[in-house]
């Protein structure tokens, strides 16, 4: 296949999967009282591994961004000259030592990859989910970011999956599994520290919703009023090595996103507030999973609208954004919030599909 179809491809299958899931939502009056995880959430294990065979084999080619870069680091790789860094990312460097090991094919290094970040995501589905595991997968597998981590920022979306999974196995009480896939997902990317402090501060510190929210608007004026003063600070603070060179006024822009403050991508991040803000303070429901996972988004988020007019800063949003399909679908699937809970479900899919079809074909063309 052309390197160029394998988007489009893979944008149209999940379309077409949201298709079919929506009509029967929007068809059953009381789809959402049947029983679904059987045969759903096997066939969801199918489409999982159907895309790291087809998406972990794809060419070296500039439309998967770093995916020459990691298959050229992996191929550097020489056994007998192989020293971990454990002041890095060494869980991701003990990936790629395991495979070398074994004599594994680049190929073969990436399919690994991939298959640990699609089930480490619907791993994490299942258990935030129980109930129709395939609905939160198709919101994920249908995210904005999904596909574009799944190719060209891997390490960092790998460490956002497993940071899922400690979400999940944190607010379930087990906190010493919670703590070990913290640390998994801080051994595959650094920055995967803002959620970990996120999710700590939702849980022991933060836990009315609302003052979440609160400190999402405030981070919005003060992004306005001093947005490069907060760039300059955050990047002072070391938070990730790679800051300073997309703030620094002499950067080359000629490769990275557009600078200035977004207003799209704040519109865009602000969904998942306002459904927040509608169910825990409208309607006054109750889940302090949810709640937990809302304000861990505003606070995450929160610190890329701050530093939002620095250039690539999409690169931060994500740290908050790989919530983005768990706090849509979690309400829709776990709380009832309208009387025709089935109906709506069908249609926030398809607009949630919709609007990344819209994003991918007209927006950026």
């Amino acid at each position: 296949m052309e390197p160029l179809l394998y988007q489009p491809v893979f944008m149209y299958s999940v379309l077409l999967l949201c298709v079919i899931m929506a009509y029967r939502y929007l068809s059953s009056p009381d789809y959402s009282l049947q029983e679904k995880q059987g045969p759903h959430i096997v066939w969801m294990i199918v489409i999982c591994l159907i895309l790291s065979f087809w998406l972990g084999n794809r060419p070296i080619h500039i439309c998967f961004g770093d995916t020459g870069t990691y298959i050229r680091g992996y191929n550097a790789l020489e056994i007998s000259l192989i020293d971990i860094d454990w002041t890095k990312e060494w869980v991701f460097q003990w990936i790629g030592v395991t495979c070398k090991k074994f004599n594994l094919e680049a190929s073969d290094y990436l399919t690994i990859l991939y298959l640990l970040y699609v089930f480490s995501a619907l791993w994490a589905v299942k258990k935030f989910i129980p109930l129709n595991p395939m609905l939160g997968m198709l919101f994920v597998l249908a995210s904005l970011s999904y596909f574009t981590y799944g190719v060209n920022g891997m390490r960092n979306g790998l460490s956002c999956h497993i940071m899922l999974l400690a979400f999940a196995y944190l607010l379930e009480g087990k906190l010493s599994i919670g703590i070990a896939f913290c640390l998994v997902a801080f051994g595959i990317h650094r920055t995967a520290i803002l959620p970990i402090a996120g999710i700590f501060a939702a849980m022991y510190l933060v836990r009315d919703a609302k003052y979440g929210i609160m400190f999402w608007l405030a981070s919005i004026v003060i992004s306005l009023i001093a947005g490069d003063q907060m760039i300059n600070f955050f990047a002072s603070l070391g938070f990730d090595d790679r800051m300073s060179s997309y703030t620094s006024a002499d950067r080359d822009m000629t490769d990275f996103s557009h600078s200035g403050f977004r207003w799209d991508f704040l519109l865009y991040s602000s969904m998942p507030i306002v459904l927040g803000w509608y169910v825990v303070i409208e309607r006054k429901l109750v889940d302090n999973w949810y709640n937990a996972l809302l304000v861990t988004y505003c606070l995450a988020n929160a610190f890329w609208v701050m530093v939002i007019e620095a250039a690539f800063s999409n690169r931060f949003a994500y740290l908050s954004w790989f919530m983005y399909p768990i706090l849509i679908a979690y309400p829709l699937a776990n709380m009832p919030i309208w009387e025709e809970q089935d109906k709506m479900t069908g249609r926030i899919l398809m607009a949630y599909v919709g609007f990344t079809v819209f994003m991918n074909v007209v927006y950026w063309g």
